[in-house]
């Protein structure tokens, strides 16, 4: 998956989770669609959906070269990949009624940072599992 598609389903967990909404496929695959672009996958915004991703990056200087490839023998598990260039555009319903629907709104993308992770459950640095509630203080100066 390219870089921008990954913004996209980090943007949605984190305005889901932001609202005390359980971030599932399902509720993604409302907003975005799978789309090729470029010989890479990615999403795109899904035409009927409303935009949730405000200012997305244009673009993400020299991530080819960190890209890597998984060679087909070394996945320990028979696995399908599309052979196909063409996406077949997906009509689905649009819950505009449903109250999680509602709640989540065009936000821009911003970099936040380690403690807004922490409070959103995002982050790798604080345990899932931990029982101590973060604290976080306003303007702290260390």
């Amino acid at each position: 998956m390219s870089p921008p598609g990954m913004v996209r389903v980090r943007h949605f967990e984190f305005l889901c989770r932001a609202h005390h909404i359980e971030p599932t496929v399902e509720r993604f695959r409302v907003f975005y669609q799978l789309i090729r672009n470029m010989g890479f996958y990615s999403f795109g915004s899904r035409g009927s959906a409303k935009k949730i991703l405000l200012n997305p990056p244009k673009s993400f200087h020299d991530w080819k070269q960190k890209f890597f490839f998984i060679r087909e023998e070394v996945i320990p598990i028979a696995m399908n990949f599309r052979a196909s260039d063409v996406i077949e555009k997906e009509e689905l319903a649009i819950p505009k009624k449903e109250d999680w629907y509602v709640k989540l709104t065009t936000t821009p993308n911003r970099v936040f940072g380690e403690n807004v992770l922490v409070v959103a459950q995002m982050s790798e640095q604080w345990p899932q599992d931990s029982e101590e509630v973060p604290v976080l203080k306003f303007q702290d100066k260390g």
